[in-house]
């Protein structure tokens, strides 16, 4: 009996170098925005890309996991280790997403929604892995406001280029548009 793999070769070969896209732009592409979750405009854009790709439920999880492993292994923040949580939540969130709205990433309204959505929920993951580890509560609860709207923000604008970037390889015949 030959079983088939839920995810092609193709499909595994992108979805790993989304994963390490995670990775590298979290890592590498800095601005000097100096607010809160800045960078998530960047992370959020190979999640939502590969996702809008792949349109299969998993895919946000699959790089979520590849990025998340290569930022415990690699990282560079303080608690590092326990990146691969934050970035399963953001692509599980994505992932939830995609099948609420049948995978429609190309459209920009679903991508700011992806966006935002994987952004906020990772900084929660973060925020309750501080907590568990130690940090009193009244200074994640100082600090929850202004973070939580930055990053909705700069994950939503993520979302939407990631959007505008497949409506275009759509268009150009890059990818296939398979819907019923």
């Amino acid at each position: 009996m030959v079983t088939r793999s839920y995810f092609t070769l193709y499909e595994t070969a992108v979805l790993s170098l989304c994963g390490a896209l995670v990775f590298l732009s979290k890592a590498f592409i800095t601005l000097s925005l100096h607010l809160p979750g800045h960078s998530y405009l960047f992370v959020a854009i190979p999640f939502v890309v590969g996702c809008g790709v792949v349109r299969k439920a998993g895919s946000g999880t699959y790089i979520g996991l590849v990025g998340g492993l290569l930022s415990s292994f690699f990282g560079f923040e303080a608690l590092h280790l326990l990146d691969v949580f934050k970035y399963l939540a953001m692509g599980l969130t994505i992932d939830i997403v995609g099948v609420t709205f049948s995978h429609r990433f190309d459209h920009p309204a679903v991508g700011f929604i992806a966006g935002a959505a994987g952004s906020v929920v990772k900084m929660v993951v973060n925020y309750a892995v501080h907590y568990l580890l130690g940090v009193p509560a009244t200074f994640i609860l100082i600090g929850i406001g202004l973070t939580s709207v930055t990053h909705l923000i700069f994950g939503g604008i993520g979302g939407v280029i990631a959007a505008l970037i497949i409506a275009r390889l759509m268009r150009a015949g890059v990818i296939g548009d398979d819907r019923a």
